[in-house]
């Protein structure tokens, strides 16, 4: 029985990656700038070539907020309510009060799990460049 090809694990290059997300590549170099898109560079500048590991994407996707219903309206989880209305939360207001947390806290651990990465990335680099210099 053949296997249905499976996607890579790495894509590399924006065409790959805006085809990942479905979206163009213009889209996808904003997502990045303003929204943190988990994108790697080979080399410095703007212009070096780069790649994306789908794994990091997935869980960007999942975290951004991207996939989220527009028709759900969203309460700000620090919003006191009103001494009158504070006894008389409707479940729904309560979900989606809870919603609202919970993307906070999924967005927060998301985060800092990217910096945590991005941080961990810098560290093997310079561990490199030290071990090329004491040869």
């Amino acid at each position: 029985m053949a296997q249905a090809a499976e996607k890579p694990q790495m894509l590399n290059s924006w065409k790959e990656i805006a085809s990942f997300l479905d979206r163009g590549v213009r889209t996808v170099q904003r997502w990045e700038r303003e929204l943190q898109l988990p994108i790697h560079r080979i080399g410095k500048g703007r212009r070096s070539p780069v790649y994306a590991l789908v794994p990091e994407l997935k869980f960007w996707i999942a975290t951004s907020g991207l996939n989220s219903a527009p028709h759900l309206r969203v309460v700000d989880p620090t919003a006191k309510l009103p001494v009158a209305k504070q006894n008389s939360s409707t479940p729904l207001e309560i979900s989606h009060r809870l919603m609202s947390q919970s993307l906070e806290l999924v967005r927060a651990v998301a985060e800092a799990s990217v910096r945590q990465q991005r941080q961990a990335e810098i560290l093997r680099k310079r561990l490199r460049e030290i071990r090329s210099r004491l040869r």
